[in-house]
């Protein structure tokens, strides 16, 4: 069980938008950050200064449209904030990892924009979808979970629950919430945020395992899986910029903790055949995860990921 955990809260090397020192500061990075300074801003102003960071369709239709994007990292100070900052880090590296540092953070304006927007409209014609709830990180870390589940269905957490049944409860939580409080805006903008991630998540070449409505674009750039071939059709295979980041073994307390590192100078260069063997072996993991695969298989999925990342 502590390998689950030493994995879950190890830094990933995902690509950064700028150094800080020898880190690379990454979209989770830059957001779990805001989120804490949040909690600073709250003590000092919370009636003034943080409750300019909280989404309020009211305040967004007068022209306060910063709101759309700042609502995730208001956070109110408190163990449970804390934890869920802690908890998005850490599940946010995976999904970056294997979004892509640009496409993740179209995912997460989408996430964030979009909701914001539709209730801002729906305050139009009638002002119960205005409501005044300090989110915080919690619906995006929902929607990363539903998205992570859409992509690999079988995925259990800790090698017992499914990731969807994570994803249900923690929602059907939310919504018996804001049910007792009577917040419909809330309960509309939650079920808004799940269903952009997904179809934003199919749309950038994620979630794919389950038949999500999306806007198809060009998802060449991204890490692809193969499908199992079950009810679905294969997707044709992109190509990658040459110099791009290849496949990601993706880290987490539904994988083991060991993460493959750049290639050696002078490894051996990638064949033809090599991609179709590491899908061979991913699909295995999404499927049964890390814990099917022998020593031998392991080992190969190691070589093959470093090999194809640095092609």
């Amino acid at each position: 069980m502590s390998q689950y955990f030493a994995a879950m809260f190890r830094r990933r090397p995902n690509e950064g938008w700028f150094r800080v020192g020898r880190y690379d500061a990454t979209t989770v990075d830059i957001i779990s950050v805001l989120a804490i300074a949040s909690m600073f801003i709250w003590a000092i102003s919370p009636d003034q200064l943080f409750a300019r960071l909280v989404f309020n369709g009211a305040a967004v239709r007068s022209g306060e449209i910063w709101r759309l994007v700042t609502w995730p990292i208001a956070e109110i100070p408190g163990f449970f904030a804390l934890i869920s900052i802690a908890f998005f880090w850490s599940f946010g590296q995976q999904l970056e990892a294997l979004f892509g540092k640009v496409k993740f953070l179209a995912w997460v304006l989408a996430v964030a924009i979009v909701p914001g927007v539709v209730l801002a409209l729906l305050g139009l014609l009638d002002s119960t979808f205005d409501f005044n709830v300090s989110f915080g990180l919690g619906p995006l870390f929902l929607a990363g979970i539903w998205v992570y589940a859409a992509t690999y269905p079988n995925v259990r957490w800790f090698d017992v629950v499914p990731l969807w049944a994570i994803a249900a409860v923690f929602t059907g939580l939310q919504l018996l919430q804001f049910t007792g409080s009577r917040d419909s805006g809330a309960i509309l903008f939650l079920l808004v945020s799940v269903a952009v991630a997904l179809s934003a998540g199919r749309s950038l070449g994620l979630a794919s395992a389950w038949p999500i409505p999306h806007i198809p674009i060009d998802v060449s750039s991204g890490p692809r899986r193969r499908s199992s071939g079950r009810g679905r059709a294969k997707p044709t295979k992109p190509k990658r910029p040459e110099g791009g980041p290849g496949q990601r073994v993706v880290e987490g307390p539904w994988r083991s903790p060991a993460a493959p590192m750049p290639p050696p100078p002078g490894s051996a260069p990638a064949s033809p055949g090599d991609q179709a063997e590491l899908d061979d072996l991913l699909d295995k993991i999404g499927s049964h995860g890390m814990d099917s695969l022998s020593g031998a298989e392991k080992q190969r999925l190691n070589e093959l990921s470093k090999r194809l990342r640095n092609r």
